[in-house]
C-alpha cells in the first residue's frame, strides 16, 4: 500500500479518535475488577550503539543514564527523565532498522508495536527546538481538532511521536 493511502487512515483515526469516548461503560462494567494497580514504566529500544543513543536522548529531552549492564554480546542503557524511562538495547549481531520501519504511517501495517510517544505542552516549539538540535523529522506536525502531533527519529531511526493535546 502506499504512503498517502496510509497517511490519510492515520489522520483519520487520530480525528476520529478526538471525537469518540474509548470506553464503552457497558463493556467496562461486564469486566471483572482487577485487584493490582499498574503504571506504565519503560519502553525498549533496540539501538545501534547504546552508549550514542544515550548521548542523543540526554542532548534532545534531557534524560540522564541510570544504570548500565554489559552482558556477553549485549549492552542495556537505562536512561530517565522525570517519570520517563527508556531502556536502550545494544544487541551484537543484530539487524539495522528496516526501511518501512522508519517511516510512521507505513509501519501502521505490520502487527507489533508501531510507536511510543512524549507528551508535551507546546508541540511546535518542542518540534522547533529539536529541529534547532539537528534531530530528524520524520513527520512535520499534523493539527487536529483535539491534538498536534508530529514524529520525530532518533539516532538508530526509531520513529517516535511528539503529541500535544489541545484541553485537558
Amino acid at each position: 500500500m502506499n504512503l498517502h493511502f496510509f497517511r490519510l487512515v492515520f489522520m483519520a483515526t487520530i480525528s476520529l479518535a478526538t471525537m469518540i469516548t474509548w470506553t464503552n461503560p457497558a463493556t467496562a462494567q461486564d469486566n471483572p475488577p482487577v485487584g493490582f494497580e499498574i503504571s506504565h514504566h519503560h519502553v525498549g529500544i533496540s539501538v545501534s550503539d547504546a552508549e550514542e543513543s544515550a548521548a542523543w536522548y540526554s542532548r534532545m529531552f534531557g534524560f540522564k543514564v541510570v544504570a548500565r549492564i554489559n552482558q556477553k554480546g549485549m549492552t542495556v542503557v537505562h536512561i530517565q527523565r522525570g517519570n520517563c524511562y527508556l531502556e536502550l538495547f545494544q544487541v551484537e549481531g543484530a539487524i539495522p532498522l528496516p526501511e518501512y520501519r522508519r517511516d510512521p504511517t507505513s509501519d501502521l501495517g505490520v502487527h507489533g508495536t508501531v510507536h511510543f510517544a512524549f507528551q508535551v505542552e507546546d508541540a511546535a516549539a518542542a518540534i522547533k527546538e529539536l529541529k534547532a538540535k539537528g534531530a530528524e523529522i520524520a513527520m512535520e506536525p499534523l493539527d487536529t481538532p483535539g491534538i498536534v502531533f508530529a514524529f520525530i527519529r532518533d539516532n538508530s531511526g526509531n520513529c517516535f511521536e511528539i503529541i500535544e493535546y489541545k484541553e485537558q
